[in-house]
């Protein structure tokens, strides 16, 4: 498929209801003055899930378990910021200290020990916080994982895009998204709106509710980062699906949360530990992202049950 790069580094009808959704994406009709003033450092950081959005989310869940959705797996799709060992991996051991966050445990334990690949799977597939999802690669732009060119083939058919094929074999009913990081050097703003809505829409299509991020500040390009950031945003908008705004979360931490040796991933503590809610470890980046992750999740379960 055309755009897809390796480099350094509406929903669907349910029970009668038929949320609206924008148009299937059209290569080329982005419009950059729908997202010039979108102020990205204004938006909250958790997902504003309103009534309205409620019965949506609703709808895409029961249309998704109608399909055989596990509502207890949720797929990983990114980067190299998120086909990443200190990202969600160590909550998987168990060994994690939520500290003020303690209301989140139930959340935790909905997914812990489910296997996320319904066609079996290796110890470290235990669950979704332990695998690694086929849509996630090192080095992914936004159109990779529409491209069956870097479909595994241990897992996926040869025509078959890595978001297509991880659908198929985890049968999750949540997606966490996020891509930019690398597309920041490689994509022009009409391609990475029109990738980023195949994506959420193939994931609506799927019954899985996409749960949107944006992305941490590239350093050697801020401007460019934060016209990505607001097509995420519009793009969240657009479809109804939650937001998670990474971006300002990372914010106000040392170097944005963003490693400044390796601007493609970000920063964890030096014991590595980004499974320890408190202290000097939520001023590490992968620490941040793990927990306003594991938030969302909570904030879009209690919406759907």
């Amino acid at each position: 498929m055309a755009g897809a790069l390796l480099v350094a580094c509406a929903p669907v009808q349910d029970a009668g209801r038929n949320p609206p959704r924008p148009a299937p994406p059209v290569f080329g009709r982005f419009d950059p003055n729908t997202t010039r003033d979108i102020d990205v450092d204004a938006l909250p950081v958790l997902p504003e899930i309103t009534p309205a959005m409620v019965e949506s989310l609703r709808a895409i869940y029961r249309a998704g378990l109608a399909k055989g959705n596990n509502p207890r797996v949720f797929a990983k799709l990114g980067d190299c910021m998120t086909e990443n060992d200190h990202f969600l991996v160590p909550l998987s051991a168990g060994r994690y200290e939520l500290g003020d966050y303690a209301a989140l445990k139930p959340t935790l334990e909905h997914f812990l020990g489910v296997p996320a690949r319904a066609n079996g799977g290796r110890p470290w597939d235990k669950d979704s916080f332990a695998t690694i999802g086929l849509a996630s690669a090192g080095g992914f732009n936004v159109a990779g994982p529409l491209d069956p060119t870097w479909s595994n083939p241990e897992w996926c058919a040869a025509d078959e895009s890595p978001l297509q094929c991880e659908f198929r074999v985890s049968k999750p009913a949540f997606a966490i998204v996020m891509f930019g990081t690398n597309d920041v050097n490689t994509t022009d703003l009409a391609t990475y709106d029109f990738y980023l809505r195949t994506i959420i829409s193939q994931t609506l299509d799927a019954g899985v509710i996409p749960i949107l991020n944006t992305f941490p500040t590239r350093p050697e390009n801020p401007a460019k980062t934060r016209q990505l950031n607001q097509i995420v945003v519009k793009v969240a908008q657009d479809y109804g699906v939650p937001l998670v705004n990474l971006n300002r979360a990372l914010a106000a931490l040392p170097h944005q949360g963003v490693d400044p040796k390796d601007t493609t991933h970000l920063t964890v503590p030096p014991d590595g530990r980004v499974d320890i809610f408190s202290g000097e470890h939520l001023q590490y980046g992968f620490t941040v992202r793990n927990l306003v992750t594991l938030q969302a999740l909570d904030a879009v379960l209690r919406a759907v049950r």
